[in-house]
């Protein structure tokens, strides 16, 4: 008899918000407007995805995660609204995304070496 290996909700979650991410960029490609609820959908999944992986590995460093990405949907437009200079926006934006890529691949790293 063969068993299913179940994939853990984390996985899951992430892999339904990829897919839903990708079909939101191929939908701007082409100049279709999606409707505000796919979005808000895509940050729920991202959330609970997060979340759930933080109470699968009880690291604290998953917590980050959740933290993360309310930063970038929530925090950085408010502070969007205040900076009315463009490029200055930008930098902050860019250097958001800059150091959230270094901790991310900090958390690879590490992630790889305890399991590894």
């Amino acid at each position: 008899m063969v068993f299913m290996k179940f994939k853990s909700i984390a996985n899951i979650l992430g892999i339904l918000a990829f897919i839903m991410s990708i079909s939101e960029v191929a939908a701007m490609f082409m100049g279709v407007e999606l409707p505000e609820i796919i979005i808000t959908i895509i940050i729920i999944l991202l959330f609970v995805a997060s979340m759930s992986e933080f109470v699968e590995t009880r690291k604290l460093r998953k917590l980050a995660y959740p933290i993360i990405t309310i930063y970038f949907f929530m925090v950085m437009p408010f502070i969007g609204e205040f900076i009315h200079n463009k490029t200055l926006d930008i930098g902050f934006a860019v250097l958001s995304v800059f150091i959230t890529m270094i901790f991310v691949y900090r958390d690879l790293m590490l992630t790889s070496k305890e399991k590894g």
